[in-house]
């Protein structure tokens, strides 16, 4: 009866080998096998890593696509805020010592009474008896050289001579403001002592040791002029008669207060008061050579040849050629008190 497989199944067969060449065959792998691995074995144990034979997956499976990893951002090394040099402390210049305040210019001592008159400086103008300026001139240049104040510019030699007088009003007379007459006026008389006195640099405004000045009051007038005697030890001069002569008042006594005081304003208080003056006029027919007149009576007197009242004179009509500008010259002086005043 014939074997039936079932339908549907492979039989199985068993290899069949010849019977003698099969064991020595096995024999020979089984060798070669073994000395592959005696050869291989020490690189094997070398390497301490072994690589695994990749297993074939039956079914490969796709590979996700990987997420970017996005690289690190490196994290910046922060940048040190620099450590700013310590600003060396400037090793500071050797301090000046404080300048010193300037010194101020001390007030002139004042004394209670001053009189720079001299005799032998002293003259009249007589004979000639409209030389009033030229004498009163050179009597004041004399004062001054008597009492040392004219400063190293001062040029001036003694004098008492009529030929001077004379000399002195021809060139007063050439230097005035007066078109016409015989004598001179407050600009003559002032150019006069600056020009003999201490040169022709002195005629201009910013060189003169001495200017005319017209106040509007007897006090103001009065007080600058004892002011100027006591600053500079110089006499100052006065227009007496409405400005018919010149006098001179070479001091003063009784003085109370300080003629230097001012107010806010720098200007000068005239908060101070004087007895009288030494006063001298050059006519000898007057009789009033270096008198003392008191403050009150030099202002009050019935004399008129003494009394100082307000210029009146209106025949200065030219405009003075040593001061900048031009103005007529009796506008200066009208209806005002008129005094020469040295100014240093």
């Amino acid at each position: 009866m014939l074997a039936i497989e079932p339908i549907g199944r492979v039989p199985i067969r068993r290899p069949t080998w010849p019977v003698l060449g099969t064991r020595p065959l096995l024999v020979g792998v089984l060798g070669g096998a073994l000395l592959l691995l005696a050869m291989v074995g020490p690189t094997l144990a070398a390497d301490p890593t072994q690589t695994p034979t990749p297993t074939a997956d039956p079914t490969p499976t796709a590979d996700p696509t990987p997420t970017a990893t996005p690289d690190p951002t490196a994290t910046p090394d922060p940048t040190p805020s620099p450590t700013p040099d310590p600003t060396p402390t400037p090793t500071p210049d050797p301090t000046p010592p404080p300048a010193p305040d300037p010194t101020p210019t001390p007030a002139p001592i004042v004394p209670a009474s001053l009189d720079l008159y001299t005799t032998s400086g002293f003259r009249y103008q007589d004979p000639n008896y409209v030389a009033c300026t030229s004498t009163s001139a050179m009597n004041m240049l004399n004062f001054v050289l008597a009492a040392g104040s004219g400063g190293a510019d001062f040029r001036w030699t003694r004098a008492v001579s009529g030929s001077t007088r004379d000399a002195m009003l021809r060139w007063e007379r050439n230097h005035d403001t007066l078109p016409y007459g015989t004598g001179s006026d407050p600009h003559g008389w002032r150019n006069a002592l600056n020009y003999y006195g201490w040169g022709s640099a002195a005629l201009t405004a910013d060189g003169r040791v001495y200017d005319d000045v017209a106040y509007g009051s007897y006090g103001a007038a009065i007080k600058a002029a004892v002011r100027a005697i006591v600053a500079t030890h110089k006499p100052a001069g006065i227009l007496g008669w409405q400005g018919h002569p010149s006098q001179v008042i070479t001091g003063y006594y009784g003085l109370v207060g300080d003629p230097f005081a001012t107010d806010s304003t720098g200007r000068f208080t005239d908060a101070f008061t004087i007895g009288g003056v030494y006063f001298s006029d050059s006519l000898s027919s007057d009789r009033m050579h270096h008198i003392r007149v008191s403050y009150f009576g030099l202002q009050h007197t019935t004399n008129y040849k003494l009394r100082f009242r307000p210029f009146m004179q209106t025949d200065s009509t030219r405009d003075d050629p040593y001061t900048i500008g031009w103005r007529r010259a009796r506008d200066e002086w009208y209806r005002r008190y008129v005094v020469l005043l040295p100014l240093r």
